[in-house]
């Protein structure tokens, strides 16, 4: 099996037809028959890291000249503030902290941000499922992203439990008796998890620091001179101990391609990783190569509180409890809203504030692509900008002309006037070339690239029959699931391929998956949305599923024997 790389490179239109260091694990290796351990195994000296390449080596490129106008926000490198990385510091003092918080045994009611202003409710926890759900996986895993240890490093085409995860709610590793994942983020070759505790656990390649912790040459404390196994310490989940350590009670989390983010119950926006742009890496921010751990970002901008964080592959989206918008990383393609000069791209990596069409429009919901991004305002109307070289954005598609949305502009027939006065889109999840809408009244709305299934509309559907473009949808349009009184309450988007979750429970994929992505067993290719959970009859229930780049996740319930 030749080696695997992430998907999520840098865009060009396609032709119609459709562990800090830590190496990458051989795509060929055999799934091994021991169990794994929580304890990461040790050796007596660091080990060589050579394993098949997974994508090709970033050029060490000289520095980009320093910003003249505009200075990186104040960030915390690795446990130090704003001192150039070096090498990893062998113990880190976590920041300061704010007051503890209790675990939530139930579920908490909302809790508005305050007066003045402020429009957007600060994040919650969601509600604890009992019997507790258990994380599925499939796709591609032979980089450690399942998070089912060394001895798993499989390929699945068909949705498999992950014995590691159950047993580790069966000890009581996630909080309380029986207590286990609150919500998952799938990135481009890793992965994030928030259990009961609000601890935020990730697994997966760390090349770029996209883990958030230390994995290579980290000291065992139990035998001196030796070092625990890198291949352990990514290929099994381990928390985000500086996160634990400032008490930081996660409830929102986003997995980009190297980029990672996290948000707490008090609003406050943890970031970690790099940011990889079309010639390689970009870095983190000026001066600052790999962000190894978390750090605060924005926190100089009048003690702004966050509500969400969304992530292409290499650009952060982030809303504040006052309705504004910020964005920052690889900006080539227009996902940030504004233009960065060719020679000064290190500049993206600086966070700037996004006005939709003008300042009286707050934002209410965020969305992003792989190289999009999307927003809705307090009037219902929505926005977007980033790549649109297949019609992705919405706004529509001519010729070569709208390639590229550069500030952000209304999509074609979504806004709440025009889908009725009461109905709006409430969620937004976009791939490399097509994107997803959710509306209140849980319809699907799509465009994009269409010749893979991505938009899960069949091509003689009536959205195509005017079509200008026989390969895509330059504006969205009505996806049709097989139950239409069972609304869909969730949704995400791959690469090519997508996942959506009903109020009833059932799991449907779609779209072009060629290493299992679908989930749906030696289907490579699914044009219209297809159960993998059913609505009822099963022995389970989806309740969230996330897309990363070559593999799909989701956390699904037992349904109560009646």
């Amino acid at each position: 099996m030749p080696p695997r790389r992430s998907a999520r490179a840098a865009s060009v239109k396609p032709a119609s037809t459709a562990a800090e260091k830590a190496a990458a694990k051989p795509a060929s290796k055999a799934v091994a028959t021991k169990s794994t351990t929580s304890k990461p195994a040790s050796k007596t000296a660091p080990k060589s890291t050579a394993r098949a390449a997974k994508r090709p080596a970033s050029p060490e490129n000289e520095p980009p000249p320093p910003a003249k106008r505009r200075a990186a926000p104040k960030i915390v490198e690795n446990g130090v503030l704003e001192k150039a990385a070096a090498e990893v510091p062998e113990k880190v003092k976590a920041a300061p902290a704010p007051a503890p918080r209790k675990a939530p045994g139930r579920p908490r009611a909302p809790r508005h941000a305050p007066a003045g202003g402020h429009q957007n409710p600060l994040p919650t926890a969601p509600e604890h499922i009992r019997p507790t759900p258990q994380l599925f996986v499939w796709g591609a895993g032979n980089f450690g992203q399942f998070g089912m240890g060394v001895d798993a490093l499989g390929d699945y085409e068909k949705p498999k439990r992950n014995p590691w995860i159950e047993k580790a709610i069966q000890e009581g590793r996630f909080g309380e008796d029986d207590a286990g994942l609150e919500t998952i983020a799938a990135g481009g070759l890793h992965s994030l998890f928030i259990d009961e505790k609000g601890a935020v656990w990730s697994c997966g390649v760390n090349d770029d620091a996209a883990l958030g912790r230390i994995t290579s040459n980290v000291p065992n404390p139990d035998k001196e001179g030796e070092f625990l196994d890198i291949d352990t310490l990514t290929a099994q989940p381990f928390p985000l101990q500086s996160l634990v350590d400032e008490k930081f009670r996660a409830v929102r989390a986003a997995a980009g391609d190297t980029i990672s983010a996290a948000i707490s119950d008090e609003g406050e926006l943890r970031v970690w990783g790099s940011f990889r742009g079309v010639e390689g890496i970009l870095g983190f921010s000026s001066g600052l190569r790999h962000q190894f751990l978390p750090a605060p970002i924005l926190n100089g901008k009048s003690a702004e509180k966050f509500t969400s964080v969304v992530a292409g592959n290499n650009h952060l989206l982030v809303l504040t409890v006052q309705g504004g918008l910020y964005a920052w990383g690889a900006g080539e393609q227009g996902q940030l809203g504004r233009r960065v000069l060719e020679r000064r791209k290190i500049h993206g990596t600086v966070p700037e504030k996004i006005v939709l069409g003008s300042r009286t429009h707050k934002a209410v919901t965020i969305g992003a692509g792989s190289y999009t991004s999307f927003a809705v305002d307090d009037k219902g109307e929505v926005w977007a900008w980033g790549l649109n070289n297949m019609g992705q954005t919405g706004t529509g598609f001519r010729g070569p002309q709208d390639a590229e949305v550069s500030m952000p502009k209304r999509v074609v027939g979504l806004s709440k006037t025009e889908l009725g006065g009461e109905e709006h889109v409430v969620q937004i999840a976009g791939g490399e070339h097509h994107t997803l809408f959710l509306t209140s009244t849980g319809k699907v709305y799509a465009c994009g690239r269409s010749d893979g299934g991505q938009v899960g509309i069949d091509s003689e559907d009536e959205a195509f029959k005017d079509a200008a473009f026989p390969d895509m949808l330059e504006t969205p349009a009505l996806v049709t699931f097989p139950d239409d009184d069972d609304p869909i309450v969730h949704i995400s988007a791959g690469i090519h391929n997508n996942l959506a979750v009903s109020k009833e429970g059932a799991l449907y994929s779609w779209g072009t998956g060629p290493q299992g992505e679908l989930g749906a067993g030696d289907d490579s290719e699914i044009k219209t949305p297809k159960a993998i959970v059913r609505r009822e009859g099963g022995s389970w229930a989806t309740v969230v599923a996330s897309c990363g780049g070559q593999h799909s996740m989701a956390l699904l319930a037992p349904r109560k024997k009646s």
